[in-house]
Order: C-alpha cells, then structure tokens, then sequence
C-alpha cells in the first residue's frame, strides 16, 4: 500500500474516532471518567499510528518504535472495551 493511501486511511480512522467520541460523549459523561478509557485508547492508537507514517517517511526507526505503541494502544483499546462492557452490565 502506498504511503498516500496509509496516510488517507489513518485520516479517515482519526475522522471515525472523533465521530465515535462525540456520539458516545452523553452516555458516557454520566457514567464518570472511567468512562472515556476506551476513547482515550483509541485515539492513541489512531493518532500514533498516524505519526508513525508521517514521521517514518523521514525518521524510519521513529516510526517504527510509534507502530509499535500504536499496537500497544490498540490491545490496551481492546481490554478497556470489554472492562467497560462489563462495568456497564453491572451497573445497568
């Protein structure tokens, strides 16, 4: 896949979460700042998935290391999804 194409799907992905925050925002600002954990992580992960290309054209081992914790964001996201999913069965 061509540099362009990365940069114009992590966009999108950025596009998306934002989307997903603002959606989700009432629902979770009742619920206190736990809530938004999930946001938190997925945000991470699209924004240094998206510094990883960017600075990888120039910085190559940068943008290595920012895949790297994008990745990380990314099962973080995953675990704070399901620690939410079950924190609200038990509230609701």
């Amino acid at each position: 896949m061509s540099t362009t194409k990365k940069i114009l799907l992590a966009l999108l992905a950025l596009i998306v979460t934002i989307v997903y925050i603002v959606l989700t925002f009432r629902i979770r600002k009742e619920l206190g700042w736990w809530a938004f954990i999930d946001c938190f992580a997925l945000f991470m992960t699209v924004f240094t998935w998206l510094m990883s290309i960017l600075i990888g054209k120039m910085i190559p081992h940068s943008g290595m290391l920012l895949a790297k914790i994008a990745l990380i964001f990314g099962i973080l996201f995953i675990i704070s999804l399901i620690g939410e999913y079950i924190a609200y069965t038990a509230i609701f």
